[in-house]
């Protein structure tokens, strides 16, 4: 009789760790969560960038630099075209770690990205970071944003 109880035992922990170990790979992988980190943040910038655009004159250059630098403090460059186009490249970071103990994970991912202003119309995509400053520093993945 015994026997049995050990052998129910032993059953009832192999559910156990099955049912676990299933419910900790049906999480959103760390560089899911990343990619969609960057992403939100991109989309929030894109909402401030346009949000402010809307609000300022075009030609007010100065009152633009300074409404963008004072709210997109990750600009990294803020210059116009000579057809008058606003070019604002930002740098975008984050890392992120999972609880778990031992088998915690570490990421960092970041992205630099354009946002433009063209006759009205605004527009955000992802850029080659520069080779130098901060945005040059190793992450584990460059995210790519629509």
């Amino acid at each position: 009789m015994m026997e049995m109880r050990g052998g129910r035992a032993r059953t009832a922990v192999a559910v156990v760790a099955l049912v676990l170990t299933l419910a900790s790979c049906a999480r959103t992988s760390i560089e899911e969560m990343g990619r969609n980190a960057i992403r939100d943040q991109s989309n929030e910038a894109m909402a401030t960038f346009t949000h402010i655009t809307a609000a300022v004159d075009p030609g007010e250059r100065s009152e633009l630099t300074r409404r963008l630098t004072g709210s997109l403090t990750n600009i990294y460059s803020l210059t116009w075209t000579a057809d008058g186009v606003l070019v604002a490249d930002l740098y975008l970071r984050n890392h992120l770690t999972t609880s778990g103990g031992f088998w915690a994970e570490h990421r960092t991912v970041s992205a630099c990205v354009r946002y433009t202003f063209i006759n009205g119309n605004r527009d955000m995509r992802s850029i080659n970071c520069p080779s130098t400053g901060p945005q040059s520093v190793h992450t584990d993945e460059r995210v790519t944003v629509p």
